[in-house]
């Protein structure tokens, strides 16, 4: 029951055949969140059980992000980059599209921002506009190579470089859609290029930890996920696997939706989760938007600590709402960091140079640990300046 109300929400915006994909992925009891195609392999050595969980919150909490590598590596002169968003109206693709426009402009390129609004069918426009106001370089903010593979391709013909922000090739095993069209991906701790997943994998087994940890091993979680997004499909994954193999904890059940769900239609569905699976008490919300359109508002007139919640990047109004008790503990990622990593990569195509390590991680916060007074996160590293030191624009 649960795949066909899906699809039917989902062919409404994604037409039948690529809703169709997404629902092979789905089981018919809705409670296997990525589906069985999504290539496991846990790089930073996660183990399973209550007790791994535990002893892994002190790193959580320490933190996992380093140094941006310092290598010198001067800025190319004179390009126009177009950052492409998937959408400015949700926090978690403008903060990193608007990072990659600063950081743009800090290493002195022309740079012009394009939103996607949310709405998939314009995306494949956008890249086309790009191209044809004369754009050096690409850099797509959550939208996959295979929602854009024509003109990409063409791209690719007129030797534009594209570099991605939580986005995912075409060759990405999860979507096998030909050939990969993207020029590089930005160099995260030092993991192949193929292993992007891995990295997104990696941070979902992290947050499954925490609600381990934190439930002594006794949660039963809704699963909130938006498999329009590859790398949600590696982070759900990787929860799901770490809550598989806790001996304790259970995926009770899925909820999967889209980005035009979210607000009062993602509410309501929240809501009737909770009624059919009463013994639910952990919702994991995929992204701050989510968290905050979805599931913080659908628990409002609850009773306050009836359900845990697992935030996602841990964005200002997520850590808001840690702070003030409707949300339990976020994973927050610096997307300005990794907006700026994007510029980066780009920079070394530009340059014909390798990747160099970014240094993004990721550091849990909750009630008691790395809350900061402004309900902003600012990562102990100063990526902005070293960046500028690396591109020589800034001593």
């Amino acid at each position: 029951m649960r795949m066909r109300r899906w699809v039917g929400r989902c062919s409404r915006i994604l037409g039948a055949m690529a809703c169709a994909t997404v629902a092979l992925t789905l089981t018919s009891s809705g409670t296997a969140s990525a589906g069985t195609s999504i290539p496991l392999s846990n790089p930073f050595g996660y183990k399973y059980g209550y007790a791994a969980a535990k002893a892994e919150l002190p790193k959580l909490y320490a933190g996992t992000n380093t140094a941006v590598n310092p290598t010198p590596r001067p800025a190319a002169k004179g390009k126009s980059v177009f950052v492409i968003s998937s959408g400015q109206a949700s926090i978690s693709s403008s903060v990193p599209s608007d990072a990659a426009v600063a950081a743009a402009q800090a290493i002195g390129w022309k740079v012009t921002l394009l939103d996607g609004k949310l709405q998939p069918s314009t995306y494949g426009g956008l890249v086309d506009q790009a191209i044809a106001d004369g754009a050096n370089g690409i850099i797509l903010d959550a939208i996959d190579c295979n929602s854009v593979k024509g003109p990409l391709e063409q791209a690719k013909a007129k030797h534009i470089a594209v570099v991605p922000i939580y986005a995912y090739d075409c060759n990405d095993p999860t979507e096998d859609a030909g050939p990969a069209l993207f020029s590089a991906v930005p160099n995260t701790n030092n993991l192949p290029d193929k292993d992007l997943g891995a990295f997104a994998e990696s941070y979902g087994r992290g947050q499954a930890d925490y609600v381990i940890a934190a439930s002594k091993n006794k949660a039963r979680v809704l699963v909130l996920n938006d498999p329009e997004f590859t790398v949600l499909k590696y982070t759900t994954a990787g929860f799901d696997d770490q809550i598989a193999h806790s001996g304790g904890s259970k995926v009770v059940a899925t909820l999967n939706f889209l980005s035009a769900d979210l607000g009062a239609k993602l509410q309501q569905e929240v809501q009737a989760e909770l009624l059919q699976y009463p013994s639910i008490n952990w919702i994991k919300s995929p992204y701050t938007y989510a968290t905050e359109l979805g599931v913080v508002p659908a628990l409002a007139s609850q009773p306050k600590g009836k359900y845990d919640v697992m935030g996602g990047e841990g964005f200002q109004p997520e850590l808001a709402d840690v702070a003030a008790g409707s949300v339990t503990g976020a994973m927050a990622i610096s997307s300005q960091w990794v907006g700026w990593s994007a510029v980066d990569a780009m920079n070394s195509v530009f340059t014909h140079r390798p990747t160099y390590n970014s240094g993004i991680g990721w550091e849990l916060v909750d009630a008691t640990h790395n809350l900061p007074a402004n309900d902003v996160l600012v990562p102990k590293e100063n990526f902005e300046a070293a960046y500028e030191k690396a591109w020589g624009v800034k001593g």
